[in-house]
């Protein structure tokens, strides 16, 4: 049993070393994720605000990486143009960005309040 919880933990980090090394959109979000904790540090913003942008970033990174993986799955089923995959992997990426825009205004919430 335990050995079997443990599998599931090691799937998981190979999926998000996958994810890292082989896919150019998450690798992006993952730098951009890093760069955001490096300068909310600088601007020392306080504890409340670090919850709203540790939410923003994984947010972000979650729905990416469930973007790339259905990306991947449509692709592996269906080798040529079709509508209806079109359409599923639009929607996964308006996912994306609205998480994007989620976390965009967080970080203009809280850098607007030191500012002004």
């Amino acid at each position: 049993m335990v050995r079997r919880f443990l599998e599931k933990f090691q799937a998981a980090f190979s999926g998000i070393k996958a994810g890292i090394l082989y896919d150019r959109s998450i690798l992006i979000q993952v730098l951009m994720a890093i760069g955001s904790v490096g300068f909310f540090v600088w601007l020392k913003i306080d504890s409340n605000e670090w919850l709203f942008v540790i939410s923003a970033i994984f947010v972000v990174l979650i729905t990416e990486f469930l973007n790339s993986a259905i990306e991947d799955l449509c692709d592996l089923m269906i080798r040529r143009h079709n509508f209806q995959v079109k359409r599923i992997k639009d929607i996964a990426a308006a996912a994306v960005l609205l998480a994007a825009f989620y976390a965009i205004t967080i970080a203009i919430i809280i850098v607007a309040r030191r500012v002004l």
